[in-house]
């Protein structure tokens, strides 16, 4: 199985039921389960008036990968000075069929808790709980499950800067909501690998 194949779990051709939203991992996590969370990097607060802004567009490729839908970020978050941070992002995968017909999508609202960037500078964290989690799929298909009110997980968002807005940028997923034992996948401000590259849009980072 090659790297992201299986972004939201095996049952992500989301016209079936959806049972897993898996941590996007080198290793995929098999279905019914979630992949454990990597290792945190250490970051630190990004002090107040620094911001994070911007849309991509992102593979687990250079280019864009057949069966893989289209996978987009969008980020408006700044420091706040009684918090670690402030503002919202969001998560959103679209699948299609072969024929190149909409599938459907999974789309998560994340409320940011923490902007930070790691000890050398190059990457910024972006961290927060998840608000809510929706799909839309074509008419007449049946919806997959939705989370409990109360799943809430904090997951995490890493924007490798390399001056251009197009660095690489990571996601540290989200837990299985169908499964109450199970463990976090992230931690407020923690830096998850950034392996995703950016073939669309830009991110601005201010320090």
């Amino acid at each position: 199985m090659t790297k992201h194949k299986v972004l939201w779990g095996t049952a992500v051709a989301v016209a079936t039921a959806l049972s897993v939203l898996a941590v996007p991992s080198a290793s995929a996590a098999p279905a019914g389960s979630a992949a454990p969370a990597a290792p945190a990097v250490p970051t630190a607060s990004a002090g107040p008036g620094a911001s994070l802004h911007g849309r991509v567009g992102l593979s687990p490729e250079r280019g864009t990968v057949p069966g893989f839908g289209r996978l987009t970020f969008t980020v408006d978050a700044h420091a706040d000075r009684w918090r670690d941070g402030a503002g919202r992002a969001t998560l959103q995968h679209e699948f299609f069929n072969p024929d190149g017909s909409w599938q459907g999508t999974v789309r998560i609202e994340v409320d940011v808790d923490c902007l930070a960037v790691t000890g050398d500078g190059t990457t910024a964290a972006v961290t927060g709980t998840v608000r809510s989690l929706n799909y839309a799929v074509p008419p007449g298909t049946p919806e997959p499950p939705r989370p409990p009110s109360g799943w809430h997980p904090e997951t995490a968002l890493a924007f490798a800067h390399d001056g251009t807005g197009r660095g690489r940028v990571g996601w540290s997923g989200v837990p299985d909501f169908n499964d109450p034992t199970a463990a976090p996948v992230t931690v407020k401000c923690a830096a998850p690998a950034a392996d995703f590259y950016v073939i669309e849009g830009g991110y601005r980072l201010r320090t």
